[in-house]
């Protein structure tokens, strides 16, 4: 799967009793550098042509802006600095010799889309020579590409890495509202640098000292050490924010566990399983499904995701770290930056409301935010984050009983399907005579202010995770169930910031033993190891079979000399090894059968099987002394456990005998000094007279040749369908399963095998 942007989950829910909120994607932690970032160094490009044309250079950073060159791909040019155009696309600004004059340099922009990076250098090189790394991203996905310039539109693939892997971070820009990083990485000996979808590397910043001024403050407001690093890193860039270390008293284990409640966290049923939680009631191992607890496609989240999403120290960079923003008004949050949170979506303007009124989206909710004293990018963000694409029948005001009603938050907005979402929030807000969309605007807002707010749960963070607000009980009164939701509209509101100089304060939790280090998530998908069907042919195990029973048992008499068995995932993304045939001496046999999770668990299945010993040859009925035994064959009125070829000297070897003679007949009474076969008989002398005669059965031998071939099988087959019954020791030896039910399909099954060379006949 090739990944540049993850594909987004558009919508859904909920409440201020029992809410949940859309999930756009899921992504790590994203850090933005300022945008003309390289100034340690000089970077070099050459021109990409994709069709052969002229690529144009302009004046300004725009397409509408003054012609300056048309320029041949493969040209070379030095990158001065980088920046956004208003396509909302990467430019460079680039200078190059004139070509008919080289000694006359020229200064343009280009878009980045027709560059291709061809070294790099700084005071402080590092291998490939690249600019001063300012942070180490882990990849977290598979196949995530690294491009020739940011964004997809026009871009191309220079190599991929993979999850694990590592990259420098040199550089960093937004397209189209998505941060994409500037990376270096060597893949297959190779160096490169290019561009990679921010959502999909988690970051570490270096080189922050941790022993400074700065770092002992922290460490005296109660942050730990693990905090430290990305915390003094943001105040040497943002010397005006101000960092608050909610201690809450609570012990991380307990946090989880309280958190984990079935329903409490959910994520979307097309979520990587690994999201999903697998305990008792959300999930069913016999067959691999999970319960919905929300609207008709939301689950349970894993105890180990939730930990990841809840762990701060994942989420401090410039751009996650709004999660954690007071949202309480302040008057630096302008109308602009709202209009940057509502760019694109259906809000990205005005609406004429039901009273006859037209407003602006944008203005409402800075006028709005200012009345209540809540942030109105944080109300901007809410709301884009509950509507997506604004085509909700809870806002549309034309719903069958609630015509003119409107519910922006979705507040009370839930239930088992859409339909009673939609209903019970539309009740809501017809209670509450939100009438007009700016009336449902205002209300919410009013709601939020009160029952959130003003009760501590004043970030992002703590209105999903409720670790604060001790009134109730802990972790219930959250706003959201969606256990990213406050991962997403953090970042949509640190997007929407169009100056981080400002004097923020953002109040972070901290935990009672939480882990040295940051909590991480790998999406490894499925989990089920288990099986839904083990069995060994014509056999039947001890126990009955069950997904959860590991061990198994069965006894076999002594002329079973082998077992097939096969088995059966519960996932179709597992995979199972340890079946087949498998030849059984004498006493305990162990067969292990493995079924491996795509996730990697594996869980062992045992079955023991028993093969009884040879019973004692019965001796031969007695005249004057005389005994006929074996020790290899069992000699009761027929003679069986011969292989097919066996020779008649070898059969004869295998016989023992007291007080009398023995001849192999064939079953016209000749003599027989070749092969053994089906209907041939061990004749007994006494003094030259004979006294017994014990015929010879070979299972799947029905024509007494003593081989089995396809000759059987024919006779097997006219035999089931009546054309010629098979009698006698014939008759017999076509019960190849030995179950002395006569000749059937069964039996023919089993010689097809044995002929294909998969089960051989065990006589």
């Amino acid at each position: 799967m090739k990944v540049d942007g993850r594909k987004i989950h558009k919508k859904r829910t909920v409440r201020f009793s029992v809410s949940m909120a859309l999930v756009f994607a899921l992504f790590v932690s994203l850090w933005t550098l300022d945008a003309e970032f390289y100034a340690a160094g000089t970077r070099m490009g050459v021109v990409v042509s994709p069709d052969g044309s002229l690529v144009e250079t302009f004046d300004a950073p725009s397409t509408s802006a003054g012609h300056v060159s048309n320029l041949q791909g493969g040209k070379e040019l030095t990158i001065l600095k980088e920046t956004t155009g208003d396509d909302g696309r990467l430019w460079y600004q680039v200078s190059y010799p004139n070509l008919y004059n080289p000694s006359i340099i020229k200064t343009a922009y280009i878009p980045a889309t027709y560059v291709t990076i061809t070294s790099s250098t700084s005071s402080s090189d590092t291998q490939g020579g690249t600019d001063s790394v300012m942070a180490v991203g882990t990849v977290n996905v598979d196949d995530l590409y690294v491009r020739n310039a940011p964004g997809t539109s026009g871009t191309y693939r220079l190599t991929s890495v993979n999850r694990g892997d590592t990259v420098q971070i040199v550089g960093q820009t937004t397209v189209n509202g998505e941060v994409w990083y500037n990376v270096t990485c060597t893949v297959g000996g190779k160096f490169y640098n290019g561009w990679s979808c921010g959502m999909y590397i988690d970051i570490t910043y270096t080189g922050a000292d941790t022993g400074g001024d700065y770092a002992a403050q922290l460490r005296s407001a109660g942050f730990p050490e693990s905090y430290l690093s990305n915390l003094v890193a943001l105040h040497n860039k943002y010397p005006n924010w101000t960092f608050e270390a909610v201690k809450t008293g609570l012990d991380w284990s307990a946090v989880i566990a309280g958190e984990s409640t079935n329903g409490r966290n959910v994520v979307q049923n097309s979520s990587d399983d690994a999201m999903k939680s697998t305990a008792s009631g959300a999930y069913n191992y016999s067959n691999n499904t999970w319960t919905i607890y929300d609207g008709s496609s939301w689950v349970s989240a894993h105890p180990d995701y939730i930990a990841y999403c809840m762990d701060p120290r994942n989420f401090l960079d410039e751009t996650n770290i709004f999660q954690f923003e007071s949202l309480s008004y302040r008057s630096s949050q302008n109308l602009a930056g709202v209009q940057s949170i509502l760019k694109g979506t259906f809000m990205d303007g005005s609406v004429k409301d039901s009273d006859g009124k037209t407003f602006s989206y944008a203005q409402a909710f800075v006028d709005i935010g200012k009345a209540e004293g809540v942030s109105p990018y944080h109300l901007a963000s809410r709301v884009r984050q509950e509507q997506g694409a604004g085509t909700s029948a809870l806002i549309s005001g034309t719903y069958s009983g609630y015509q003119g009603y409107y519910n922006y938050f979705n507040v009370r907005a839930y239930g088992p399907t859409t339909a009673e979402v939609i209903k019970s929030g539309l009740a809501y807000a017809k209670q509450q005579g939100w009438n007009t969309r700016y009336k449902s605007l205002q209300g919410g807002a009013k709601l939020l202010a009160q029952n959130y707010i003003a009760v501590g749960q004043d970030t992002l963070y703590f209105q999903k995770f409720n670790v604060v607000n001790q009134k109730g009980p802990l972790y219930a009164h959250q706003y959201m169930s969606n256990v990213t939701a406050a991962i997403t509209e953090g970042r949509k509101m640190g997007q929407g910031y169009t100056d981080k100089q400002q004097a923020f304060v953002f109040r972070i939790p901290v935990y009672n033993n939480m882990p040295a280090a940051a909590v991480k998530f790998t999406a490894s998908g499925n989990p089920n190891n288990y099986l839904k069907e083990l069995s060994i042919a014509g056999l039947s195990l001890t126990p009955a079979f069950q997904g959860g029973t590991t061990a198994y048992s069965v006894v076999v008499e002594n002329s079973v000399t082998s077992v097939t068995v096969s088995a059966k995932a519960v996932a179709a993304t597992s995979s199972v090894s340890g079946t087949g045939s498998y030849q059984l001496a004498v006493g305990s046999n162990t067969i292990k059968v493995d079924c491996r999770s795509q996730s990697g668990a594996v869980r062992t299945y045992t079955i023991t099987v028993s093969r009884k010993e040879a019973p004692a040859a019965p001796l031969a009925p007695q005249e004057g002394g005389y005994s006929v035994k074996s020790s290899k064959y069992t000699i009761g009125t027929n003679i069986t456990g011969v292989a097919p070829e066996t020779s008649a000297a070898d059969f004869l070897k295998a016989v023992t005998i007291s007080g009398c003679t023995v001849k192999l007949l064939d079953a016209s009474g000749a003599e027989n000094t070749k092969t053994v076969g089906t209907g041939n008989k061990l004749a007994v002398y006494v003094n030259g007279s004979l006294k017994a005669t014990y015929g010879v059965v070979i299972y799947g031998d029905v024509n007494g040749d003593g081989v089995i071939k396809a000759n059987d099988l024919f006779a097997i087959n006219r035999h089931i369908l009546g054309k010629a019954k098979l009698k006698d020791v014939y008759l017999l030896a076509g019960d190849v399963n030995k179950k002395g039910d006569g000749v059937s399909a069964s039996d023919l099954f089993m010689v097809n095998r044995h002929l294909l060379g998969t089960q051989k006949i065990a006589q």
